[in-house]
């Protein structure tokens, strides 16, 4: 009866750890399942992209905390705990991403591009994990997005303090787009195997590579040449902590000083505050916080025109090395060379107007809401400044030879009055041969003259008439020697063919030399011969026996 009961009484239900406990190793064999699938190898791949992407965020949130507690430890240990220094390096590796942090003075959102090189670099050299074919680069980007992103998450949450309050809603996105892109770009070899490209989009990388090089390294130059200027600059505190605290923030926004003289050199400026710019025709500047590398700005009011303007040739430089090199590929044809120094100069531009975007950006309210350079002004004046130097030097060679060509050559006194000669119509001078009838009275030229005789034409030298008295006194000249010639070698049957002026060639035919052991039967026979005669294309018959006449 009890076994009865127990049997028809309803199971409880399963707790809540039970029930997790069943999900988790539902989902353990079907990892396990999918593990040695026949898709393991790419869900393999997904997990170890992921895994050295979080370790790259890990590693370079630990280098900001080594910063802060450092100069925590040399300025100031005794002011807060050790918790501080830990959310400040949280903060710094959010800015590092351009993760905007809201603070009762305003808002900050200028990233340090010294530090956001040292995060590329960590997620550069995550790309350990083989690929093989197209479709695992996704895999893998996917992987390593969800890693960083994750550690992202967590440090944003960790980074928030009752002052300082880091914009979550930026935070994961712009975490998920480095890990995705970064690792990706990596792989630029491998992606380019997968892909057949052109040899002129090989050669404008190339290019595009030395222009970018070229133009950093003169505004580079700039940016050295104005701090030595202006040293020793106010800015720098007096005790050691602090001293080693503003050279390490200074060399974190080092490279947004260089991106700023970039802009500089390339004509449209940057900002250092609302209502100022800073520009080769203008400087209009306001009061500044001491910071050493604010030391490098000119002063306010000062006027750089004319002498600033050879800041422009920087980037027309850049261009002319983008050239030399796309020169240097030796393309054959010069539409791979247009579009070779097109690409180059498209693709240095919107690199220089990206990064110029993200060296910017407000460090507080009022009048600190406005740092850095415009990215699209800065864009566009690179496409045209480097573009124009690349096409001086790729295309002027080819329109100088076309010149030079048709100047030297085509252009020629002698060519080109042939050239007029050809395009003014004429009349066309009258041909007398063997079987042509000497010009008649519609072929004389001036309407008075009509009756004359040919003779009496060329003795008035009328063009016409000299002309065409020559052309008969060279048939004649030509039948006599014939004549002669049928006298002492027999008669030799033959085309006469006119020539331009009227000049009659005998041309053999083939049997001519056998004419002397032919019989006189034969000879006679060929006396009476018809003789084709060919005058301007086309043939006519006269009899061979006419003895001149």
């Amino acid at each position: 009866m009890a076994a009865a009961r127990a049997a028809s009484e309803p199971s409880s239900p399963p707790s809540v750890a039970e029930a997790f406990r069943d999900l988790a190793a539902d989902w353990a064999d079907a990892m396990t399942v999918a593990w040695n699938g026949s898709h393991g190898r790419d869900l393999r791949l997904v997990v170890r992209a992921g895994a050295h992407a979080a370790l790259a965020a890990v590693a370079t949130w630990l280098v900001a905390v080594t910063v802060c507690v450092v100069v925590w430890l040399v300025s100031a240990p005794n002011t807060a705990g050790v918790w501080g220094p830990l959310r400040v390096a949280g903060q710094l590796w959010l800015l590092g991403h351009h993760v905007a942090l809201d603070v009762p003075a305003g808002r900050v959102a200028m990233a340090p591009l010294g530090f956001t090189a040292l995060l590329l670099f960590a997620l550069w050299h995550t790309t350990a994990a083989p690929v093989v074919r197209p479709v695992q680069v996704a895999y893998t980007a996917f992987g390593a997005a969800t890693g960083y992103g994750l550690v992202a998450a967590v440090v944003a949450a960790g980074a928030a303090t009752a002052d300082v309050h880091p914009d979550t809603a930026q935070a994961v996105p712009f975490a998920v787009l480095f890990g995705a892109l970064v690792p990706t770009a990596a792989r630029w070899r491998r992606i380019a195997a997968f892909c057949v490209l052109p040899r002129w989009v090989v050669t404008a990388a190339r290019a595009a590579g030395v222009a970018g090089a070229v133009l950093i390294g003169g505004s580079a130059a700039a940016l050295a040449g104005a701090l030595a200027g202006h040293l020793p600059e106010a800015g720098w505190p007096q005790g050691i902590g602090d001293a080693c605290g503003m050279l390490l923030l200074s060399l974190a926004v080092l490279p947004n000083a260089v991106l700023w003289a970039t802009a500089f050199v390339l004509g449209p400026g940057f900002a250092a505050g609302t209502g100022t710019a800073v520009n080769v025709l203008n400087v209009k500047t306001g009061a500044l916080p001491l910071f050493p590398l604010l030391g490098a700005l000119p002063r306010s009011g000062s006027h750089l025109y004319p002498y600033g303007l050879a800041f422009l040739a920087v980037p027309v430089v850049a261009g002319v090395a983008a050239a030399l090199v796309v020169t240097r590929a030796r393309h054959r044809r010069l539409g791979d060379r247009v579009r070779a120094t097109g690409a180059a100069s498209a693709a240095v531009a919107l690199t220089v107007g990206l990064a110029a975007t993200l060296s910017g950006g407000p460090l507080a309210g009022g009048r600190m809401a406005a740092f850095g350079p415009s990215g699209w002004r800065t864009a566009a004046a690179t496409l045209v400044l480097v573009g124009v130097g690349a096409a001086a030097v790729v295309l002027l060679p080819p329109s100088a030879l076309a010149v030079r060509r048709l100047c030297v050559r085509r252009l020629s006194v002698r060519r080109l009055l042939d050239a007029v000669a050809v395009l003014v119509p004429r009349r066309r001078a009258a041909e007398v041969g063997p079987g042509l009838a000497a010009p008649g009275e519609d072929d004389r030229q001036e309407v008075g003259h009509q009756g004359e005789e040919p003779e009496d034409l060329a003795d008035r030298e009328d063009p016409a008439g000299t002309e065409v008295g020559q052309a008969a006194q060279h048939a004649d000249a030509e039948e006599d020697d014939a004549e002669e010639d049928e006298e002492i070698t027999g008669h030799d049957a033959g085309v006469v063919v006119a020539g331009e002026a009227g000049e009659g060639h005998p041309e053999p035919e083939a049997g001519a030399d056998q004419a002397a052991d032919s019989d006189q039967a034969a000879d006679d026979d060929a006396d009476d011969e018809d003789v084709p005669v060919v005058v301007d294309g086309a043939v006519d018959v006269a009899d061979a026996d006419a003895d001149g006449d």
